[in-house]
């Protein structure tokens, strides 16, 4: 088989290239298959992750919509992709290697999902239905078990093993607590396909993840490439992909990339009269999935993006929550904010060095008040409370939005 063609695109195209195929606005059913996974995070001081995933891409979204999607209309589920994610149900099959890989890292931590008491678990979730660790097992804590990021009660441990082995899945949040399930009971009809091979199942996740990115360096973080599998095996996993077409490689300035064939047509798209303007301000997640490989988006972008929220707070020097702002295929901000009572407190704004908040870019105040709108009206936020530093133009659009 003769090998793909290595292709070369510049700074500027694979700039372009992610800001059109993350940000053109669609429906979130057409969201959730363009992406494939969305990240999970409980932290929400201006809504979880999914939400703000979400918000910067469908037109309308409202804090909380994504747990519609997942619960009521089964668009997504609960799984394991980046850290903990949101899938595509037709892909479960693919968790497979992540469940194996699962159950022989909590075997060596002692806690078996083949064992008497996990069954015992299964088969009490199959007796009562949809319930949460506060209704399953032994509700005693485990002195040797004091102290661990999961709790004191085994059957905490038990039931968080299970979800990772697959055995158990999550019905519905009550109250950000998981509601335990049986896959059966969860998955819609003809989700599975059982015959998949490792090999099919690893190459679906390789291709997924670079799907969600949209272009991704093979050299990124070990983090934004978890898997359950060592790199030498992702590569082997990913020339496969790329020889059967699914992935593309890519040559940047001699920084190799992959990315995929939809998010590569997007370069030689007509502009749709339908989407948005090319300067519209667009507020992004911390884990974001354009913000996944922040070495990239400081190669493409010249936008050093760091996530301080689990640094003590003396050694910050941005803020807790930090979200960037994106001016059509630029970074001209971060901003770290909460939203508590239908109130958006603007906790600090902090301006890139080319931008002068005393004399703003042309067209800048009005892409920011559209933006600031908008936000506002995703988190159903009525009271605004701004900063110093944010410069007259960029207040006066943020008061302006908040009327």
């Amino acid at each position: 088989m003769t090998a793909p063609q290595r292709l070369t695109l510049t700074r500027a195209d694979a700039g372009r290239l992610l800001v059109r195929y993350h940000f053109r606005l669609a429906p979130l059913a057409s969201v959730i298959h363009r992406l494939g996974t969305i990240q999970f995070d409980p932290l929400a001081p201006v809504g979880t992750n999914p939400d703000l995933v979400l918000q910067a891409r469908v037109p309308g979204y409202r804090q909380g919509d994504w747990q519609q999607a997942a619960y009521g209309q089964r668009w997504l589920v609960d799984g394991w992709d980046k850290q903990a994610s949101l899938i595509r149900p037709v892909e479960w099959w693919a968790q497979a290697p992540f469940h194996r890989w699962f159950a022989r890292r909590w075997q060596r931590r002692g806690v078996d999902v083949e064992a008497p008491e996990a069954r015992a678990l299964v088969a009490q979730v199959e007796r009562q239905g949809p319930s949460t660790s506060l209704e399953l097992g032994d509700q005693r804590a485990d002195p040797a078990l004091r102290g661990s990021w999961y709790g004191p009660k085994r059957s905490r441990h038990l039931l968080k093993a299970l979800w990772d082995a697959g055995h158990l899945m999550t019905h519905h949040r009550v109250g950000g607590r998981h509601a335990y399930d049986l896959p059966e009971r969860v998955l819609p009809q003809g989700a599975g396909m059982d015959d998949a091979t490792d090999d099919e199942a690893l190459q679906r996740l390789v291709v997924r993840r670079v799907q969600a990115a949209g272009l991704l360096r093979p050299a990124a973080d070990g983090a934004v490439w978890s898997l359950p599998c060592p790199r030498a095996e992702r590569d082997r996993i990913a020339a496969r992909a790329i020889a059967r077409g699914e992935l593309v490689e890519l040559d940047m300035e001699g920084t190799t990339y992959w990315t995929t064939p939809e998010a590569l047509a997007v370069l030689e798209m007509a502009p749709d009269p339908a989407a948005a303007p090319a300067g519209e301000m667009r507020f992004l997640a911390p884990l974001d999935p354009l913000m996944w490989d922040r070495g990239g988006v400081a190669r493409l972008f010249a936008f050093d993006y760091v996530w301080e929220v689990y640094k003590p707070q003396a050694r910050r020097r941005w803020g807790y929550y930090v979200l960037p702002v994106l001016w059509g295929e630029r970074f001209v901000a971060r901003f770290d904010a909460r939203c508590q009572q239908g109130t958006l407190t603007i906790l600090a704004w902090h301006w890139e060095p080319d931008i002068s908040p005393a004399r703003l870019p042309e067209g800048l105040a009005e892409a920011l008040e559209s933006a600031a709108g908008a936000f506002l009206g995703y988190l159903g936020a009525t009271r605004l409370v701004l900063p110093r530093g944010l410069g007259r133009e960029a207040r006066r659009a943020w008061q302006r939005a908040a009327r």
